[in-house]
């Protein structure tokens, strides 16, 4: 034994001289409970630096209150209104008139009914609004209408075109009455009278 243990303490002596890494005994090695204490220390130590790091650079999370802020409505404005610029007289009476060549009498009416909305103390739009009523046969509006041109202006063709809108008219009513009178009763001799007058008349 003590020839053994010599020749372990040479070798140690001749692994040190050469430069080669020596390791403790059994005997010279801590327990492994106090290593273990140890380890757990240190590890605490840099979980509390890193936290402590990590909380003075990392910046604030914002709230989500805060970052989404409040809601606000933006109130759009309305639209400006459109102004249009009414049509001139002019324009609605070259309008009528083309209206009134052509035959579209319809269109013509709305023109010179504009007409007069647009000039109302003249009466041309009235007299030219009785002509289109009597080239129509409408013969009760073509009278109101000379009658309305010759409250704004007594004209002697306003009256003439208005005559014969009025013998018109008794010619109709005088037929009328012819059809209906009975052939014995003298009335119905005098109408044919008064209607054979008229139409001479209007000749």
């Amino acid at each position: 034994m003590r020839l053994w243990r010599k020749l372990q303490r040479l070798n140690e002596n001749k692994i040190e001289g050469a430069g080669a890494r020596t390791f403790p005994s059994k005997r010279d090695r801590p327990p492994r409970m106090v290593l273990a204490a140890v380890g757990a220390i240190a590890l605490a130590g840099c979980a509390a630096l890193d936290s402590s790091l990590g909380a003075a650079v990392a910046p604030e999370r914002p709230r989500i209150e805060d970052a989404a802020g409040p809601t606000t409505t933006l109130s759009v404005p309305p639209p400006a209104p459109v102004t249009t610029k009414p049509p001139s007289a002019a324009f609605v009476e070259e309008r009528a008139r083309q209206a009134y060549e052509t035959g579209r009498w319809d269109v013509a009416e709305g023109y010179y009914l504009q007409w007069t909305r647009l000039r109302p103390n003249d009466a041309r739009p009235w007299f030219q609004l009785g002509n289109l009523y009597a080239e129509q046969g409408r013969l009760d509006a073509a009278e109101r209408a000379y009658r309305e041109a010759l409250r704004r202006r007594d004209e002697a063709r306003t009256l003439h075109n208005l005559g014969l809108v009025q013998v018109r008219l008794g010619v109709g009513a005088l037929r009328e009455a012819q059809r209906r009178l009975p052939p014995d009763d003298p009335a119905r001799r005098e109408t044919r009278e008064f209607l054979q007058t008229l139409l001479e008349a209007a000749q």
